[in-house]
C-alpha cells in the first residue's frame, strides 16, 4: 500500500495558489493510496479572511470526497470550519468518498495566537481514531504531537498509522524530527508527519514501527512516497511486546 505525504509552502489567504499546488502534487500519488496533507494546506492561517477560508474549505472537502471515491483513496487533511460563530481547525479523514472522521484541533499553539482565532476541541472526548479501508488511522494536528496522553489513548485502539498534519516552525525543527521518530518507536506504529516549508521546518517523513525512515522530504517541495505493509505493526509488537 502506498502512502503519500505532500509538502509545500502554504500561503496564508492565497487559496487558489495553495489549491493548485496541492492538485499538482496529487498527480504523483497513485490510486488506492493514503494521502496526507499539511495543516490548513488550502488556506493557510488566513486570519484576515476567516469566513472566506471556511467557505473555501467546504469546496475542498467536496472535491476531495469525490476524488477519494473515484481513486479508492484515503485523504487526511485539515480545513478551517465555522460553527455557531466560532472557527475551528478541523482534521478530517475521507475514506473512499466517505467522511469517516472529523474533529477540531485540541491543542492550539498559543505562541502563534491560534487561541485568539480558533476554538479548541476537548480532550479526551474529541480525540478520535478511525478504521478505514487501509487500516486504523489516528490523525493529529501539529502541536498535538507533543502530548504523550494522546498516544496513551491511541494504545487502547490498536492504531496502525498515526498521521500528523502540521505547520511546524523552523526554530523547532529538531523537536519535530525527534518526536516523529520517538512516537513511531514508543507506540510501535507507522507515523506520517507532513509539514509546510518556508517559515516552517519541512522534514516531512514516513517512519515505520521500528523507527526506520521509509521516505523524507527535507526542505523542498514535493511528495514523500513509501510502500508500507500493515503487517509490520503486528510483527514489531510480537518481537518486542510492551505489555502495556
Amino acid at each position: 500500500m502506498e502512502v503519500c505525504a505532500i509538502q509545500f509552502d502554504t500561503s496564508a489567504g492565497d487559496f487558489n495558489k495553495n489549491w493548485n499546488r496541492a492538485l499538482t502534487f496529487l498527480n504523483f500519488c497513485r490510486s488506492d493510496s493514503i494521502v496526507v496533507f499539511p495543516e490548513v494546506f488550502s488556506t493557510g492561517f488566513a486570519y484576515d479572511c476567516m469566513d472566506e477560508a471556511a467557505r473555501f474549505g467546504v469546496t475542498v472537502v467536496d472535491f476531495l470526497g469525490k476524488l477519494s471515491k473515484s481513486s479508492n483513496s484515503v485523504f487526511v487533511f485539515t480545513v478551517i470550519e465555522k460553527a455557531l460563530n466560532s472557527f475551528y481547525n478541523v482534521v478530517k479523514v475521507i475514506d473512499c468518498g466517505k467522511e469517516v472522521l472529523s474533529r477540531p484541533k485540541i491543542k492550539l499553539f498559543k505562541p502563534f495566537d491560534e487561541d485568539k482565532y480558533f476554538k479548541s476541541g476537548k480532550f479526551p472526548e474529541d480525540l478520535k481514531v478511525v478504521e478505514t479501508d487501509k487500516g486504523v488511522i489516528a490523525p493529529l494536528v501539529c502541536f498535538e504531537l507533543r502530548f504523550s496522553e494522546f498516544f496513551l489513548h491511541f494504545l487502547k485502539n490498536d492504531v496502525d498509522i498515526v498521521t500528523v498534519s502540521a505547520q511546524w516552525g523552523r526554530a523547532r525543527k529538531k523537536h519535530w524530527e525527534i518526536l516523529l521518530f520517538a512516537r513511531a518507536i514508543e507506540n510501535q506504529t507507522f507515523v506520517v508527519g507532513v509539514n509546510g516549508i518556508g517559515d516552517m521546518a519541512g522534514s516531512s517523513a514516513i517512519i515505520d514501527p521500528w523507527g526506520r525512515v521509509l521516505g523524507d522530504m527535507g526542505d523542498g517541495e514535493g511528495v514523500v512516497l513509501a510502500d508500507i505493509s500493515l503487517s509490520a505493526v503486528g510483527q514489531v509488537k510480537k518481537k518486542l511486546p510492551m505489555e502495556r
